[in-house]
Parts: structure tokens; C-alpha cells; sequence
């Protein structure tokens, strides 16, 4: 079914993907980079997250992948901290960046597939939903998955319009991008296969040399994953089964997917996941000259319908599927706005659902935080600076031989807030993380450690005192913000035996 509006039966002729020509691409295109601003300058007041603080880790040892993430993440932090230095605004200016960029897609793509005012709404809509806006700021797999997985799109489109073989490769080679950002970005060629095989026009295209030109440029960002994996004990596959919680019998578990879709309801706002959910729905019906909302329907379903399949055994994260809601996005912007212009309740509907997701959208951004209290999700960015300092104000009284921290979040954290200082993770809790195929401390005769903990129990795992037979706690301090008590942290001097 697709949006049956005058405007949207006027579709805009051919514009280029990037380059603004109208007033209103340029008004875009200043409206982008205004937001992009707000966001830059919020972006300096969080600390890291554990998991952008453990990216910029990767940064600091290149590589084809990692064990759980492609590279594209940490080669942008690389190139970005190379300019800035390692400094918050260096590790988060490439999401920011990236959101200009796909702030642009949705602007064009919605212009492209209904009417200017589509790609203006679904531009200003993206801005205000939770996941969305909070992806523009904190650097994630993320920003850059949903920018190529856009743009792949944006030049399929452009391929199914443009005899040229330009936009095919084009698109194959963002969906190899897109993989090596996010492993979810390689089933945008089976979305793009299921929109053929239903569009009457697109069988043709199905068979043809520029769909396995596509296919095959698509394919060039297997290859370092491939050949990371084969020097490493195919150590990605094996956390991608963990994560998926495949190497165990499937059983279904009801109460796991009720989480996932909790999870997509807070994520997305309630009201917006549920008119999403429709507008694709209703998308799959669409036999409209080109078929929009048909191809926007299966770049969602695809996606959304392999995690849900997961789910009813393990839940899946709220982000997983971000890449799909991107283009269900667009496809309900379109739907709901042209009900909105006909309907009153339409209107009524709309504008409540985009208020909550405002709402939410500000107090996952530090406006209603002293309300959710402990539950305010900023405090997971807030007071590592803090810790990082006392870690070094021990250190410089104990003078250890190198630094330990309880796990990969801890060590990421200390290390980028104390300059860079390397941090190790014990053994035994290097599985499932980059640690694993980084070098250890060394065992050395004598040797001594400064261990950080976050460890509830107030004393040293026995894995470490197999390691380090003797162990003196050195005092605590709280990750705090505000005078709000986040997470208490013990400093131990570890000891092997031999010293002088």
C-alpha cells in the first residue's frame, strides 16, 4: 500500500545523493549541521562509556576485526583521536559526524521515495527518538552500521533508476562498510533480495549482472573478517553463538521475548515501535508504481524478524535491530503523516507519540536525572575520571610494576582516563573480550600489581591470589557524581613471592 497523498504522487525528479542544490537541501543541510553543533558540546560533558572507553582501546592496536565487533569503530576513534588527541570529543566527534550524514540520508531517502517533506519530517523525527538521538552523541557500532546501511539504500534506489553500474558497486561496497562495523549490515543484500522477488518491476533486476556486481562488492568486506577469524581460532564466530545464546539447546523461553520487546518499546518510545511495527506491515502490501514502502518493509522485517527468532530463547539488545528501525522510520513517517493530514485522531495519535519520545529522549540526555535516580541510565558515564586519578594517586605511593583491573570495562576506563597507562585483565576474566588475544602481565619473580576493583565482595578473587600470594587493600573511593554514590572501587597492591 503506498502513501496516497498529492505530494507524495510527486515524487522529486532525479536529485544527486549528497550534494545540496535546492534552498531546501541547503536549509537542510544547515539545520544538520546546527544539531550536529548542541551535539558536540553535550558530548564533552559524559564521560566515556565502558564500551566506547574499551573502542579506544582497539584503537591503540589495529586491526582487520576484533573479537566481538568489526574494525570500522575503531578506526574512526584511531583517525579521530589522531587529530584531537585521546580526549572525550576525540573518541565521540566520528558519531557526531556520522549523524550529519545520516540526518542527510533520511532527508533524501524519504525525499526520494515520497516528497520533500517526508525526508524533512523523517529528519526531525529521528532527532527526537531515544535511540536515535542518544546514537548521534555516544560513539557505538551504531552510527556508523546505520549510516551505511542507509546509504547501501540510498544507492540501490538509485541503481533500480540509474542504468548506470556505478550505484550498484557503490551500494555492495557500504554494505561491506556497514559488516565491518556491524555483522547485522550483511543482511541488507537479503532484504534488498526479498524487495525484488516482491516488486513486479524488480524480478528483472533479481538474476541480472548488477545485482551480483552488488553481491560480489559486497562480499570484499567478508574478507578481512575471514582472515582476522582464521588467525584467531574463529574467535568472533564463537561470541557471536555465546551472544546469541546458540551453543545451547534452543528452548523457548516467553519471558525472553516479552524483554525484547520491552527493550524495542523503550528504545524506539512505545507509541513510535508500535506505529513502526505498522507502517511496515502495511508496507508489505504496497503495489505502487516503484514500491517504496514495500522496499522500506523489507529493509525492517528481515532484521526485526531474526532477532525476534532469538529472542524467544535469549532477548536480544534494544540496539540490535536499529538498523531496520532506521528504514522502518521513513516508511511511518510517510504512513502516519499522510493519516495525520486526513485524520484528526490521526493528528492526536502522532503528536502524543512524538511527545513522549521527546520526553524520553530528554531525560535519557541529563534533563529529568535527578527523578530516575539511581535508574538514570547517564550514571554508567559519570566519575571514571574520578577513579582514574585515585588509581594513580596509589600507584605513585606504591610504585607497582604494572596496573590490574577486575574486567575489560574497568581496565578501559582507568587506561583512557590515566593517560593512555596500560591496564591488564586477569586470565580468568579475558574470555569474550579483546583481552583475550592481547599479551597478559608478566608472572615475573618479585613482581607487584596495582589491582582495581569493582568487585562487591571487598576481597581479592582467588585466581589472583594464586598469582599474587600476598594482597594489602590500599582504601576505596566511590564513582560518584554530584555527591550521587554510583560504584564503590578497592585498590590492592598485589605481591609475588621473590621480592627484594
Amino acid at each position: 500500500m503506498g502513501v496516497d497523498s498529492p505530494e507524495a504522487k510527486e515524487r522529486p525528479p532525479f536529485l544527486p545523493l549528497f550534494f545540496p542544490r535546492t534552498r531546501l537541501d541547503w536549509t537542510m543541510a544547515a539545520g544538520l549541521l546546527i544539531v550536529a553543533l548542541f551535539r558536540l558540546r553535550y558530548a564533552a560533558t559524559l564521560d566515556l562509556l565502558p564500551d566506547e572507553a574499551h573502542y579506544w582501546l582497539w584503537a591503540k592496536h589495529p586491526a582487520f576485526s576484533y573479537v566481538t565487533k568489526g574494525p570500522v569503530v575503531a578506526w574512526l576513534i584511531g583517525l579521530s583521536t589522531a587529530l584531537l588527541g585521546d580526549s572525550v570529543l576525540g573518541v565521540r566527534l566520528p558519531s557526531v559526524a556520522l549523524s550529519i550524514g545520516t540526518g542527510w540520508l533520511f532527508y533524501r531517502l524519504g525525499q526520494r521515495l515520497f516528497s520533500s517533506w517526508c525526508g524533512v519530517a523523517t529528519a526531525a523525527v529521528a532527532s527526537i527518538i531515544p535511540i536515535f538521538a542518544v546514537g548521534s552523541v555516544l560513539m557505538t557500532i551504531d552510527s556508523p552500521s546505520v549510516f551505511f546501511w542507509l546509504l547501501a539504500a540510498a544507492f540501490f534506489w538509485e541503481g533500480l533508476e540509474n542504468p548506470a553500474l556505478w550505484p550498484w558497486v557503490a551500494s555492495g561496497l557500504s554494505v561491506a562498510v556497514g559488516f565491518a562495523a556491524k555483522f547485522v549490515n550483511w543482511l541488507e543484500p537479503l532484504s534488498f533480495t526479498f524487495f525484488l522477488l516482491s516488486s513486479r518491476t524488480g524480478r528483472s533486476h533479481l538474476l541480472s549482472g548488477r545485482f551480483f556486481l552488488l553481491l560480489g562488492s559486497a562480499a570484499l568486506g567478508l574478507l578481512p573478517f575471514l582472515a582476522w577469524n582464521a588467525a584467531h581460532g574463529g574467535a568472533t564466530i564463537l561470541h557471536l553463538l555465546h551472544r546469541g545464546g546458540l551453543q545451547e539447546p534452543f528452548t523457548i523461553e516467553p519471558k525472553e521475548m516479552v524483554q525484547f520487546l520491552t527493550e524495542q518499546a523503550l528504545a524506539l518510545s512505545p507509541f513510535v515501535f508500535l506505529g513502526l511495527l505498522w507502517a511496515a506491515a502495511v508496507g508489505l502490501r504496497d503495489r505502487s508504481p516503484g514500491a517504496p514502502s514495500l522496499f522500506l518493509a523489507w529493509l525492517f522485517f528481515p532484521v526485526f524478524v531474526f532477532y525476534a527468532v532469538l529472542s524467544l530463547h535469549q532477548a536480544a539488545k534494544a540496539n540490535w535491530t536499529v538498523t531496520a528501525s532506521s528504514a522502518a522510520l521513513i516508511a511511518a513517517v510517510a504512513y502516519w503523516g499522510d493519516r495525520a493530514r486526513r485524520y484528526r485522531w490521526a493528528r492526536l495519535v502522532v503528536g502524543g507519540a512524538l511527545a513522549l519520545a521527546l520526553v524520553e529522549t530528554a531525560f535519557l540526555h541529563g534533563l529529568g536525572s535527578g527523578l530516575l535516580g539511581r535508574k538514570d541510565p547517564l550514571l554508567r558515564a559519570r566519575g571514571w575520571a574520578e577513579i582514574a586519578q585515585e588509581a594513580e594517586r596509589q600507584a605513585a605511593t606504591c610504585h607497582p610494576d604494572f596496573w590490574i583491573a577486575n574486567d575489560y570495562a574497568v581496565a578501559s576506563e582507568v587506561s583512557f582516563y590515566a593517560h593512555g597507562r596500560e591496564v591488564f585483565v586477569p586470565e580468568f576474566r579475558r574470555a569474550g573480550t579483546q583481552f583475550a588475544v592481547w599479551p597478559g602481565y608478566p608472572l615475573t619473580r618479585g613482581s607487584s600489581a596495582l589491582y582495581v576493583s569493582s568487585e562487591t565482595e571487598g576481597t581479592v578473587p582467588m585466581e589472583l591470589h594464586h598469582e599474587f600470594p600476598e594482597a594489602r587493600c590500599l582504601g576505596g573511593a566511590w564513582r560518584q557524581w554530584k555527591d550521587r554514590r554510583i560504584e564503590y572501587f578497592r585498590f590492592w597492591l598485589l605481591q609475588r613471592p621473590g621480592g627484594n
